[in-house]
């Protein structure tokens, strides 16, 4: 029935009337859509109804939790289970004399058709107890449904009906059945594969390309094969579209091998590619085909509905909990918001009868005065209680401060006046299935979530690697969301709004009487007036207040309380920690050892396959008329490059083209094959120049390689001197340089000085004897050097077979090749210097120990002052230290992690260390609390 007072003609003249909420229309659709799912739900049944949608909430946790802690899905071979089965081959049949041929055929819509003819002899031994030929064939394959189509099965040289069986990614042919299987059986099957293609790209020189790629015995092979051939048929007019040469190959476990494809027939149509194998394979063996075609050689259908599961089902948790969030912000702002009360109120000059303060704070939801307002009741009836006196002076020292935000919630949350609300209907709890499918789901969803995550773990080829994660922290994130909104809505009821109404009338009556101004600190009104101020502002009036009472502004003395120097204390202290951990994790100290070439091509592509036996590196430093010096270099490499690999091998090379901050700005001109211009890349990786040649197709066999590069800015400013260090060979230079077959022979090194400027050497230039461990090491003496025509020659010329033997110049793998070469100050012009950043830098390693234990050290000794005192002061001494010890822990690791024990470094960080240690447990112990201090 319709309130009188709600009826239009009934609003008293001075009312002040109450706009309605106006919700945007996405919360208002999406919440008619939850009330009406509530109200059909309840029309439909009761409490048997609500117990089913718990128990379904409980089958979908249920499952998340078998996918949790259960048996993974699919789950990869390991390399136990592949060695087991190996060492078991005869507990099973074996294969004898199996080949297989695929004859590659495209149809008249473009689409690729594989038609598949495998023969093998199945040899039961006699200890084998099996009556199932099982022949087992994907059917998805890289997205892709194969759509395998069975044309004739054969056994002991009978045509046979096998038994399909189909799963969403896999074929199985189970040819018998019946009577035990003994003895040799000759088994035949054809059958075709469609859409065997798939888009890929060369990992090297990133050519993008249409591949069929098959493994002949197939997801699952747990039989042995005593030799094996392969017959691949090609139409002639496909050979215009490889981009590489077909490869084949056999592997099982770490062993394998490949070799490149050539048809047994040049001239014929098709072509014929076939490749036989004598040797026994273990089970689970792998007997592959590779060939790669022009991209779009081959159409190809859209993926399969089962690639779309795979791909983006392990979202839909992930996205139901994000509906889950909108649906649960809209139920908060419309289904379950407060109910309306009248749509006006009065000014009221008096509190609701039966009411109280601390129940009128709850139903406005004062938060940040409710304290200061209760304990301000409290004293006024009371005010010759020196423990309420304290008490309120201490709220009003509290109230709208970041100290108390924490415990002002706290006390507004756990009070009796909470409790209070619902015991008077004042306020209600939200129940309904609409709150059950937010809570149950919420949590399930979460589990399902991880599940998936965990399965996903295990199968690296369906996702990349870090989005299970992400998506599994992004989940938990959303249902706390979830379960913050339904568990914090807490609604007024009728009664409550009618209630928050003579609220806002009180407020309205305390403004236009300019109560804050004129109230006394006495006054009944006083309470309501802080409880509608701001906190800050609640606080300060209520000190102004106290003040003029004549109350001692000490009796508020509140040591114990998180001000704004004990928060930026403690604040300071965690951040100490989190930067040491920060620096210590993101980067690398200039004091640790710089990378290898072979720590710096790790993870690069193609970086494999090139052998370099014989290395002539020239260079020559020049000076033009303005002295500006520039460095070129001419590599002339003969290279024996392997074939049958992955990727198609690469040039790559490295150089060290920043030394101590200092970037000689080297450029690669240009890279030839056999007189040939070939395309490359040169780019940055750990701090170092690398180049790498994007080569498309396969090109072994003995080639003559040069690389041309130059330093533009090759002369530093030193002390005194100027200096250019040239950096031939990195360190770790011969391992990219060596394959299984070959390995570098001879090294030639030599620098060429024109226009005079070799006259102007000093003795402290030198051969480089540096490695990335020790940077700084002084240079080898020159030795003889050639002069000609105005020029100076400085070289080398080693030879592996040398190495070790007296006198041999050989370049160690785990030293720098090159030299140091040093010129009186003004010899170039344009030199160049470390910028302030690199010398701050430089220096970090050793400052940074330091001053955080001579920071440990002073604010421990300052902290002492507070003794026992609770302050700001007492927490310097007892956070601080600790947090800048701990830092100390961080970057002493960070800083000193590769140095030996008579470095120098060590005793510049540890030191510092043990003087802080002492300080603040000497700190720690002086400021302990002996009582309680009030």
């Amino acid at each position: 029935m319709t309130d009188a007072f709600d009826d239009e003609r009934s609003t008293p003249p001075e009312a002040t009337r109450i706009d309605p909420p106006r919700h945007t229309p996405l919360w208002a659709f999406l919440s008619r859509l939850m009330l009406r799912l509530e109200a059909w739900l309840r029309s439909h049944g009761g409490r048997r109804l609500r117990t089913g949608i718990r128990v379904f909430w409980a089958a979908v946790t249920a499952v998340g939790i078998l996918l949790l802690v259960g048996p993974v899905i699919n789950a990869p071979l390991t390399f136990d289970d592949i060695t087991s089965s190996a060492k078991d081959a005869a507990g099973t049949w074996i294969a004898k004399d199996f080949s297989a041929e695929y004859h590659v055929q495209q149809g008249e819509d473009g689409r690729l058709v594989v038609a598949v003819t495998e023969r093998f002899t199945a040899v039961f031994p006699d200890d084998v107890d099996e009556n199932t030929i099982e022949r087992v064939v994907a059917s998805q394959y890289e997205g892709y449904d194969l759509a395998p189509l069975l044309r004739e099965a054969r056994m002991d040289d009978r045509a046979v009906a096998p038994r399909v069986t189909a799963t969403p990614t896999r074929t199985t042919y189970s040819i018998g059945g019946g009577e035990r299987l003994t003895g040799s059986h000759p088994v035949e099957l054809r059958y075709d594969l469609h859409d065997l293609a798939f888009d890929d790209r060369e990992l090297s020189s990133e050519l993008p390309y249409q591949v069929v790629k098959w493994d002949v015995f197939g997801p699952e092979w747990p039989h042995a094969v005593s030799s094996s051939s392969l017959r691949v048929i090609v139409p002639r007019g496909l050979e215009s579209a490889f981009v590489r040469q077909p490869a084949a190959g056999l592997s099982w476990l770490l062993v394998g091998g490949s070799t490149t494809m050539e048809p047994e027939d040049a001239a014929s149509d098709p072509l014929i590619y076939e490749i036989t194998n004598d040797q026994n394979i273990p089970p689970h063996g792998s007997f592959w085909f590779t060939f790669r075609f022009e991209p779009g050689t081959f159409a190809m259908p859209g993926p399969s509905a089962l690639f779309f599961v795979q791909a983006f089902g392990p979202f839909v948790p992930l996205l139901l909990l994000a509906a889950g969030v909108l649906f649960a912000f809209a139920a908060r702002a419309v289904a379950w918001a407060d109910e309306r009360g009248r749509a006006w109120f009065v000014p009221e000059s008096q509190p609701r009868p039966q009411s109280s303060v601390a129940l009128d704070a709850r139903l406005w939801g004062a938060r940040g005065t409710a304290a200061l307002a209760e304990a301000l009741d409290a004293w006024r009836r009371n005010p010759s209680n020196p423990l309420l006196t304290r008490r309120l002076a201490r709220a009003a020292h509290r109230a709208g401060r970041w100290g108390d935000v924490f415990s002002a919630r706290r006390s507004f949350r756990f009070s009796s006046a909470w409790r209070e609300q619902f015991e008077r209907e004042l306020r209600t709890i939200p129940r309904g299935f609409v709150r059950d499918a937010f809570l149950g789901g919420g949590f399930a969803l979460v589990v399902l979530q991880l599940g998936l995550t965990r399965q996903l773990s295990y199968q690296s080829a369906l996702t990349v690697e870090w989005w299970p994660r992400a998506a599994a922290a992004v989940a938990i994130a959303l249902a706390g969301v979830i379960f913050a909104v339904a568990l914090s809505a807490r609604p007024l009821t009728r009664a409550g709004a009618r209630a928050r109404e003579h609220l806002l009338g009180q407020r309205l009556y305390l403004e236009r009487t300019t109560a804050a101004e004129r109230t006394p600190l006495r006054s009944p009104e006083l309470p309501y007036v802080v409880l509608f101020e701001r906190p800050r502002a609640a606080g300060r009036l209520v000190r102004e207040l106290l003040e003029r009472e004549g109350i001692d502004r000490r009796t508020g003395a509140d040591p114990a309380f998180f001000g704004r120097g004990r928060i930026v204390v403690r604040a300071l202290a965690v951040a100490i920690v989190g930067g040491a951990l920060a620096l210590a994790f993101l980067t690398t100290a200039p004091t640790s050892a710089a990378p290898d070439e072979t720590a710096v091509l790790d993870g690069v592509e193609g970086d494999y396959g090139v052998a370099v036996t014989d290395a002539d590196i020239a260079a020559t430093l020049s000076r033009n008329d303005d002295g500006v010096g520039r460095l070129e270099v001419v590599e002339t490499l003969k290279a024996e490059v392997s074939g049958n690999l992955r990727t198609v091998p690469q040039i790559t090379r490295v150089w060290r083209d920043v030394v101590d901050g200092r970037d000689q700005g080297l450029t690669v001109e240009s890279i030839t094959v056999d007189d040939e211009a070939v395309p490359f890349e040169q780019t940055r990786r750990l701090g170092h120049a690398v180049v790498q040649t994007r080569l498309t197709d396969d090109w072994s066999g003995e080639h003559d390689v040069e690389v041309r590069y130059a330093l533009e800015r090759p002369v530093a400013a030193g002390e005194d001197t100027d200096r250019v260090t040239w950096t031939a060979l990195m360190a770790g230079w011969s391992w990219p340089w060596t394959t299984v077959d070959a390995e570098p022979e001879r090294v030639r090194i030599a620098l060429t000085l024109t226009d005079g400027v070799g006259e102007g050497l000093t003795s402290d230039s030198g051969w480089l004897d540096s490695t990335p461990y020790r940077p700084d090491s002084p240079p080898e003496p020159l030795g003889d050097t050639v002069q000609r025509a105005g020029q100076t020659v400085i070289s080398l010329d080693a030879r592996a077979a040398d190495e070790g033997t007296s006198g041999s110049r050989w370049p160690s793998s785990s030293s720098y090749a090159g030299l140091d070469l040093a010129f009186p100050a003004g010899t170039f012009s344009s030199v160049t210097t470390p910028g302030l950043g690199h010398t701050v830098w430089t220096a970090l390693p050793w400052v940074a120990g330091p001053v955080l234990g001579a920071a440990a050290v002073v604010l421990g000794l300052v902290g002492m002052g507070a003794r026992t005192r609770v302050g700001v002061r007492r927490d310097v001494a007892r956070w601080l230290p600790p947090s800048t010890i701990v830092a100390q822990v961080v970057l002493i690791g960070w800083a000193a992690g590769d140095a030996a024990s008579e470095d120098a470094i060590l005793p510049v960080v540890l030191i510092p260390f043990a003087l802080s240690v002492l300080v603040a447990i000497i700190a720690y112990v002086r400021t302990r609390r002996r009582g309680i201090v009030t």
